[in-house]
């Protein structure tokens, strides 16, 4: 009898020890990029910028971690973004972008997707470009960002809508989520776009 009850005890010590390194049920908020690090990611993984042709230099994207004030209405607090400099002008097809590796990050869990973003007023930018999000099974959804200014604000994109488009079949293990930039998509071809805090949440 002493001996069963020792293991029913040793049973409910490792239960208990194995809930509380257990991800919630809630999945609240994930935080993708703050930028606030070393240049990567806050999951630990790269971002990093890509170019289509690495040797045509009439076209290119690069990134920059900077400190600007005024991120989303905070004028007197700095914070570290992402600049984007990209270049789509070149003669004949051009695209490049960014991405930042996801992991195998399960989004299942989460409704939307949101980042702060603006345009360079003084160097130009586009209202708009694709987002595309990847599984470790090649598959990929596409989404358009439009609509952006030379003011911060708040994107949301809605992770329901993308997962209706059935294109992605497994959300468990995502690879990458691309920013990409193209001569067909963007309305000014060569400019900068300021990037913060992109996030995943749920309501649950």
């Amino acid at each position: 009898m002493k001996n069963r009850m020792k293991h029913i005890c040793l049973l409910f010590v490792f239960l208990g020890a194995l809930s509380s390194v257990l991800p919630a049920a809630d999945a609240g908020e994930l935080v993708i990029a703050s930028f606030e690090g070393n240049g990567r990611s806050d999951l630990g993984t790269d971002i990093g910028a890509w170019n289509s042709n690495p040797l045509d230099t009439s076209q290119g994207c690069t990134i920059e971690m900077k400190k600007l004030y005024g991120v989303l209405g905070k004028p007197t607090e700095e914070s570290r973004v992402m600049k984007i400099s990209y270049d789509v002008a070149a003669s004949g097809p051009a695209f490049n972008g960014i991405y930042i590796k996801l992991n195998n990050t399960d989004l299942t869990p989460y409704d939307r997707m949101k980042m702060a973003i603006k345009g360079d007023a003084g160097k130009g930018f586009t209202t708009k470009f694709k987002l595309e999000m990847k599984n470790n099974k090649g598959e990929r959804v596409v989404f358009i960002i439009k609509g952006i200014t030379a003011e911060w604000q708040e994107v949301t994109v809605p992770m329901q809508g993308l997962k209706d488009l059935g294109s992605i079949t497994d959300w468990t293990k995502m690879r990458e989520i691309v920013f990409t930039f193209d001569d067909m998509t963007c309305d000014y071809k060569e400019g900068v776009l300021y990037v913060d805090n992109i996030t995943f949440s749920s309501d649950k």
